[in-house]
């Protein structure tokens, strides 16, 4: 573990460190940008341009005034993660990594750097007249009735909404540096001390739902006070700069390490999070999780909700555990659990719905208290089960157990464990049509929730907020029929441009004629009847066609000397536009495409259609 020499700014490798190791300062902090801290490998090859002026100011003079403010409280020694770690060697990363709550935990103070709260700014204010505070001194030494320390304070009331919305709360690694060291103190953008993290425990519970008593009590290894669930809900609405670290940031938080790998992805990083503490530990509040109905509604449609597809009793990530703040855990020894290669074995109470047996409930060692257990649906599938109806969690207290019989004497429920192992890739398709054509009404079938999959019109409830006129966002395993209307001075023709979106992302497109033949899908679309010819028609492109050479993206109309096209064209989502639809979509990665609609009528056309003599049309 390298040091800094606090009064000398000096990097001090591992092996230099007197013995006994000294008591030493740690820095929790959000990063300017990488491009401007100071990294170890600055220190060691770009000192002189730094002591020189010409290399990194903005990350240097950070530095300093954390040196200077550690000095200042008695620190000679100080860590900063910038520059004490080697992050171009993969194992000084590992180390680091893995041993970072116990470097937190044994520091003697640990200061919480908010560089977006200056206190200057806020004595200045108009209403905080009455305020007489030296600008140049800690905000919590002073005695005098602006102490931030008093909750009745003019200055505390002034910084409260600052605090709770600083973005220090906001990041994945400064979960654990808030709950690892024996004290830690907030500091503002002069390095001016705010105050104490207990000092703070109302606003810090506002900011971060972690009740006071886990400030000063937190345990790694210890569930019973804390869950595994509870912990994940802490980190559900965090964020990292590496998709990886969102889990990797987390396992001081349980005492366990990992090894790291970076690339593999968010999903397969908390995957084996997952597994790992179903290993170490018989908490299964890890499994109390649900999707969150808002989020899922606005993008998946409303039919997902009571959707019988299913899931694999894992969470697919860190945000599925986003209302799990108040689940605690009953204590060890009631239940059993064990992952095998077929799946989960978990020993537990299992109710069976007296109207499908199908349809279960396991009943967790786990809930709001004792005497409200968390239970999670399941059906059977073949030799095993999978989670169903993932947004909802049912409790003790509230099930109809008229409706439910309890099995006795049962063996282990066998539960699929993953889920998938891919982001949604889902897409824009902006339509682009000449002012001869005229865009009607949109279906889908969506071959992704339910065995048999029925037409649907895709109406406001099914899009989401950002999208523009004539822009369409389709999810994975769908299929869309946008019905257009080619009008002329002595001619009407009809078509369906038809979007096809495979589960993995891929998409295709091609045009039919609504004539007569072969699927006579003439009038409303949804007119019973007429519903199931489109139905049968999405299974044969959705399956089909798109596995065969020629997938249909040309429609001639004979009669009419008439070629209907589309054209396909990727195009980038431009940052702004992602950053405002990312507020409605989470998990999701979103693609943009063109679908241009083309008319060609002249002469030529009907040349060329004359080697069709004996068809009414002809699809390419």
């Amino acid at each position: 573990m390298r040091l800094l020499r606090t009064k000398q700014y000096r990097l001090i490798e591992a092996d230099e460190v007197p013995d006994p190791f000294p008591q030493y300062a740690i820095l929790s902090h959000t990063w300017i940008s990488p491009r401007d801290e100071i990294t170890y490998q600055d220190f060691k090859h770009r000192k002189g341009d730094i002591d020189d002026g010409i290399f990194k100011q903005r990350g240097w003079e950070k530095l300093k005034r954390y040196c200077d403010r550690a000095s200042k409280d008695g620190w000679e020694w100080a860590w900063m993660d910038t520059c004490c770690i080697d992050k171009t060697n993969p194992a000084d990363t590992q180390e680091a990594i893995n041993a970072m709550f116990r470097w937190y935990q044994n520091a003697g103070i640990c200061y919480a750097y908010l560089n977006d709260i200056e206190v200057n700014r806020v004595i200045a204010r108009p209403n905080l007249t009455d305020v007489n505070f030296p600008l140049d001194s800690d905000l919590d030494d002073i005695a005098s009735k602006d102490n931030v320390a008093d909750p009745d304070s003019s200055l505390r009331q002034a910084l409260r909404p600052l605090l709770i919305q600083a973005k220090w709360f906001t990041r994945g690694w400064t979960l654990q540096e808030l709950l690892a060291p024996p004290y830690l103190v907030f500091v503002d953008k002069a390095w001016r001390r705010m105050g104490t993290r207990e000092s703070w425990a109302v606003e810090i519970k506002e900011a971060s739902r972690i009740e006071a008593r886990y400030l000063t009590t937190f345990s790694p290894t210890d569930f019973t006070s804390c869950s595994i669930a509870m912990r994940l809900s802490w980190a559900s609405r965090r964020e990292t700069t590496l998709e990886e670290d969102e889990t990797y940031s987390l396992l001081g938080l349980f005492g366990i390490s990992l090894p790291l790998i970076y690339g593999e992805g968010r999903w397969r990083a908390f995957n084996r999070l997952q597994r790992e503490l179903i290993t170490v530990y018989n908490d299964d509040s890890i499994f109390a999780w649900k999707a969150e109905q808002s989020s899922s509604q606005c993008f998946h449609g409303p039919q997902r909700k009571d959707s019988n597809l299913g899931w694999g009793i894992l969470a697919p990530s860190i945000r599925e555990f986003w209302d799990a703040s108040n689940v605690n855990a009953f204590g060890f020894y009631g239940y059993s659990f064990s992952m095998t290669n077929r799946g989960l074995e978990i020993n537990a109470k299992r109710w069976r719905r007296k109207d499908d047996p199908t349809i279960c409930l396991i009943r967790l060692n786990c809930g709001l208290e004792p005497s409200n257990h968390i239970s999670i649906p399941l059906n059977h599938d073949y030799d095993s089960y999978n989670r169903i109806h993932i947004e909802e969690l049912y409790y003790t207290k509230t099930i109809n157990y008229d409706d439910w019989e309890e099995e006795r004497g049962t063996e282990p429920t066998l539960i699929r464990v993953s889920n998938y192992s891919n982001p949604l890739v889902s897409s824009i398709f902006a339509l682009e049509y000449p002012g001869r054509i005229k865009v009607g009404q949109k279906y889908f079938v969506d071959f992704g929730t339910t065995p048999n999959p029925e037409l649907q019109p895709l109406d406001k409830s099914f899009l989401i907020q950002g999208l523009k006129k004539d822009e369409l966002i389709i999810e994975p395993n769908r299929l869309v029929f946008v019905n257009i209307e080619l009008q002329g001075e002595s001619y009407k023709s009809q078509f369906d441009a038809v979007i096809n979106l495979a589960g993995n992302g891929f998409p295709s497109v091609g045009i039919l004629p609504r004539a007569e033949e072969p699927w006579e899908r003439v009038g409303n679309p949804l007119k019973e009847g007429i519903s199931g010819k489109y139905e049968h028609l999405a299974d044969h492109l959705h399956y089909s066609v798109p596995t065969e050479p020629a997938y249909p993206v040309v429609a001639f109309e004979e009669s009419e000397n008439l070629v209907v096209g589309v054209c396909l064209l990727p195009r980038p989502l431009m940052a702004s536009r992602f950053d405002q639809l990312s507020q409605n979509v989470n998990d999701i990665t979103l693609r943009e495409y063109v679908l241009k609609i083309t008319v060609n009528g002249d002469q030529s056309v009907g040349q060329d259609m004359s080697r069709y003599p004996n068809k009414k049309r002809k699809l390419n």
